[in-house]
């Protein structure tokens, strides 16, 4: 627009010197009015009005440099290694022009459990990531966001987030399946069959944060090997024919360990004449048939058949080393008692 005003200024001060050249007394000062006006022309047509942007700060500069690198020059704008300048200093200058100049600063980028220190011109953490070529997923996690504006030893972190699906087999339990069998001793438990596992093949969603697992959610379940069920049968038989063709039923079948005792002070640290010599807990007369029991386990009063032996007994004493499935049988004769020894035994608590 100032080129066209110039112009047209110019052809009204030609038109004036044409007029003027009729008249000849006044040729000289025409001559001179039109060098003024030329050389006016001329300079203001190579001044540059621009506007240079430095740390945020604009100044209104008017220049006769020719490129942006003669002006940051001639306006001593001097320039660290890594600052930037915008549009670059090869450029011709224009009237109007804009120019900024970008200072280099640090920031700190935390990435893959490192962090290192960048050197960076850019507004944003956007254009610090697409500077340095980092890549960022729609599930990272960038902090501060994308668009903060970064100013000097900002702290940014960059947490990479990866979801996965993840297939893999997995076993399937087995149940116990309980068969009663009236056949088959109450208390008594005998496995029919032998239960084994099946095969799932599972599909998880894994999600990842910078490589450790944060999460896991079940997509899908194939069944590949169906589970086998353990089987056992439980007895429910409640009796047991003696020796003697008789019919005992019983409330409990157990197992126990087995020795013998005597009234004597040998067994019971008691002789002739002690107070309670001779008498059990339960206050009866010791005698063949009566047995020491662990009352947690066989209650006083109970009857026990022992068919190994062939007897039935009563448990009606107790003894500081009968514990748990024990039984101390009671014999008249410490020989006798001592021969007997320990014995593993079946035992039935009669009903």
């Amino acid at each position: 627009m100032r080129l066209k005003l110039i112009k047209m200024l110019i052809n009204n001060r030609i038109w004036k010197i044409e007029e003027a050249l009729k008249n000849k007394k006044v040729y000289t000062t025409v001559i001179a009015i039109a060098l003024v006006i030329t050389c006016t022309s001329i300079y203001y047509a190579l001044e540059n009005d621009v506007t240079v942007t430095v740390d945020n700060k604009n100044q209104e500069i008017q220049t006769f440099s020719n490129t942006v690198q003669e002006l940051l020059k001639e306006q001593n704008i001097e320039l660290g290694k890594n600052d930037k300048v915008l549009p670059n200093l090869n450029s011709k200058l224009k009237d109007n022009m804009k120019i900024t100049v970008k200072r280099a600063f640090e920031v700190k980028l935390a990435l893959n459990g490192e962090q290192q220190t960048i050197i960076t011109t850019q507004d944003t953490v956007e254009g610090l990531l697409k500077e340095n070529k980092i890549p960022v997923s729609e599930l990272d996690k960038v902090v501060p966001s994308l668009d903060h504006k970064l100013t000097k030893n900002d702290e940014i972190k960059i947490v990479k987030v990866e979801e996965k699906l993840v297939v893999h087999n997995e076993d399937v339990g087995y149940e116990v399946e309980t068969v009663y069998d009236n056949n088959l001793e109450m208390g008594k438990i005998q496995k029919v069959q032998n239960g084994s596992y099946g095969k799932k093949e599972v599909t998880y969603k894994v999600r990842y944060s910078d490589g450790k697992e944060e999460s896991r959610i079940l997509v899908s379940e194939n069944t590949i090997q169906k589970p086998t069920n353990e089987i056992v049968k439980k007895g429910t038989k409640d009796f047991i024919v003696t020796s003697r063709g008789e019919t005992k039923t019983f409330k409990k079948a157990l197992i126990v360990s087995a020795s013998a005792y005597t009234a004597g002070f040998e067994s019971t640290g008691k002789r002739p004449g002690d107070k309670g010599y001779g008498k059990t807990y339960m206050g009866t007369t010791v005698r063949p048939g009566v047995i020491a029991v662990d009352p947690k386990v066989i209650p006083l009063g109970s009857k026990v058949y022992i068919p190994n032996l062939g007897i039935t007994c009563v448990a009606e004493d107790i003894g500081g080393a009968i514990k748990g499935n024990k039984i101390d049988i009671y014999m008249n004769s410490l020989s006798r008692a001592n021969s007997f020894g320990r014995k593993n035994l079946q035992v039935y608590v009669l009903k």
